[in-house]
């Protein structure tokens, strides 16, 4: 009972680890693309959020279920498969994000059929195939909240710096700088997002081990 228990806390641990520490966009560097281009306002932030969680849960879900097949099922099929529900997944999604951002897909483009084919779930459909189906669901939810952190804080600050508003609603910054709407200001905004998320996860996995020594000093003086 206890190895399962070990096991539990584990993957709860990493897929928690998914948010912060290992961000899948502001770490991995995983779905910069949609982010860059749509993220600029709020709207559509939360908007690409959805349709992010909407692809990528079910497609891992799914990939943990691809991997009872036998082995003599190719890899290829199975990522097909992956591939199949993720276009499938856009119908939906599409209709449920439009009440929020209307103008998301005007924004994204092409851009948009590229979140079926999005960099985390073709980099983690492979590892889910050897979990359960729980801890896969529970890694493509983890994998969603952390994309959801993120764009939220990159379209915020986009929008703000942009247009002075968050939400569409008149904020009392007067300073605006439009860059920050286009491509390149993305690219700045979530690298510099990104480098500081690094330092900070540094300074408290060095922190983290720091106070592991000193309780293990501690209890070997009692």
């Amino acid at each position: 009972m206890r190895p399962e228990q070990n096991s539990a806390k584990r993957n709860l641990r990493k897929g928690l680890d998914l948010i912060f520490v290992h961000n899948p966009v502001l770490i991995t560097g995983l779905a910069l693309t949609p982010v860059i281009m749509g993220s600029f306002t709020v709207k559509n932030g939360m908007g690409l959020s959805l349709v992010f969680g909407m692809v990528t849960i079910p497609v891992l879900v799914l990939a943990s279920f691809l991997g009872m097949l036998p082995e003599k099922v190719p890899q290829y099929v199975r990522t097909i498969a992956c591939a199949v529900l993720a276009a499938v997944m856009l119908i939906p999604a599409r209709i449920l994000a439009g009440g929020i951002a209307p103008n998301l897909f005007d924004s994204l483009g092409m851009y948009f059929s590229m979140v079926a084919l999005n960099t985390v779930w073709l980099v983690c459909a492979p590892s889910c195939q050897k979990k359960k189906p729980q801890w896969a669901l529970w890694d493509g939810v983890c994998h969603s909240l952390g994309f959801l952190v993120c764009t939220f804080f990159i379209s915020s600050v986009r929008e703000l710096l942009a247009y002075g508003t968050f939400w569409g609603n008149s904020t009392v910054l007067s300073i605006k700088f439009p860059a920050a709407a286009y491509a390149f200001g993305g690219f700045i905004i979530v690298g510099v997002a990104a480098a500081v998320l690094r330092w900070g996860a540094d300074r408290t996995r060095d922190i983290t081990r720091l106070v592991r020594r000193q309780q293990k000093k501690w209890r070997m003086g009692r």
